[in-house]
C-alpha cells in the first residue's frame, strides 16, 4: 500500500491502484496501452511533460483533477511512478510552452480512453481544425470507423481573466468547422494550476 500526499493536504491512500482496472485515476504510466496514435517514445514525452506542468504549479504525485463533462464532475487523481522519473532531468528537457501543448494532450488522451468508448487511434493532418481521430476503443485498428470521433486538445498551466477555459472551449469550437461534416468532436481543455479539465461534446450531422 502507497500513501500519496496531494497538494490539498489530503492523503490517498492508493493500493496497487495502478494496476486495478476497477479503480478510475489518470495514470499517466498508462498511456503506453490502448492509445494507437501514440509511439511508445511519444507516450513518454507527453507523460513527462505532464509531469513537468505539475510540478511547475507544485502539484505532488496523486494530485485530484476535477473534470467537467457537460453536467456530470468527478474528481480523479493524478498518478504516476515516481521511481521512473528523473524529475532534474524533466525540468531541464521542456519549456512551458511545450510541456503545456503535450501535458494537455497526455491529460485527455486518458479522460477520453477512461471516460468514453473512444481512444485516439491518429495524428490529424493540417487544416482539419482538429488535432485527433478517435476510434471505438473496443476496436482500435487504425481506421476511421462508422463510430469514429473526434478530439481538439488545448492546455493552460495558470488560468487568468483573459485566458479562460470556457473561452479556450468557445474557440476550439469555433476552429473544428472544418470538419463538422463528419464526426462528433471532443473538445478538452486541461488547466494545470488548480487543476481541471473541461470537456465539451459537439455533435453535428452530415
Amino acid at each position: 500500500m502507497r500513501a500519496i500526499s496531494c497538494s490539498d493536504g489530503t492523503m490517498l491512500i492508493i493500493n496497487n491502484m495502478m494496476n486495478c482496472p476497477d479503480v478510475k485515476i489518470i495514470n499517466l504510466d498508462s498511456l503506453h496501452h490502448g492509445i494507437p496514435a501514440l509511439s511508445p517514445g511519444k507516450a513518454n514525452m507527453l507523460k513527462e511533460a505532464c509531469i513537468w506542468c505539475l510540478n511547475k504549479c507544485r502539484h505532488l504525485n496523486g494530485v485530484v483533477i476535477t473534470v467537467q463533462r457537460n453536467e456530470e464532475q468527478e474528481k480523479l487523481p493524478i498518478c504516476w511512478d515516481s521511481e521512473q522519473i528523473d524529475e532534474e532531468n524533466i525540468k531541464r528537457s521542456y519549456n512551458q510552452d511545450d510541456a503545456v501543448e503535450y501535458g494537455a494532450e497526455a491529460v485527455s488522451f486518458l479522460l477520453i480512453r477512461e471516460c468514453t468508448q473512444y481512444t485516439a487511434i491518429r495524428r490529424a493532418a493540417t487544416g482539419t481544425g482538429i488535432d485527433y481521430w478517435l476510434g471505438n476503443k473496443e476496436n482500435v485498428d487504425d481506421n476511421i470507423l462508422v463510430n469514429s470521433a473526434r478530439l481538439e486538445v488545448s492546455g493552460i498551466l495558470n488560468e487568468s481573466d483573459d485566458n479562460t477555459v470556457k473561452k479556450r472551449i468557445r474557440g476550439k469550437l469555433r476552429q473544428t468547422t472544418p470538419t463538422d461534416r463528419t464526426f462528433p468532436v471532443f473538445i478538452s481543455v486541461i488547466e494545470f494550476s488548480q487543476p481541471k479539465a473541461e470537456m465539451v461534446l459537439k455533435n453535428v450531422k452530415s
